[in-house]
């Protein structure tokens, strides 16, 4: 039998569990280096723009929620 059909005990997967651990943080702070960071002006621009869009939307739907509330009052 080859080595790809033979299926791993149980014990066999607990016990390589570190070893796949350890290799996937080491894979991932790889990756993590390779990452072009925003300078922290962008960021802060970035994170600006979005509270002034979520403020925008929460206003709208809000705007939407209260004239669906007073047309429904009308018919009840």
């Amino acid at each position: 039998m080859s080595k790809k059909n033979r299926k791993k005990s149980p014990i066999s997967s607990i016990v390589s569990l570190p070893n796949v651990v350890i290799t996937f943080i080491r894979e991932a702070k790889d990756e993590l280096k390779k990452v072009t960071w925003p300078t922290r002006e962008i960021t802060i621009r970035y994170t600006i723009i979005v509270v002034i869009a979520s403020v925008i939307v929460g206003l709208g739907i809000g705007g939407i929620d209260y004239l669906f509330q007073l047309g429904l009052e009308s018919i009840i």
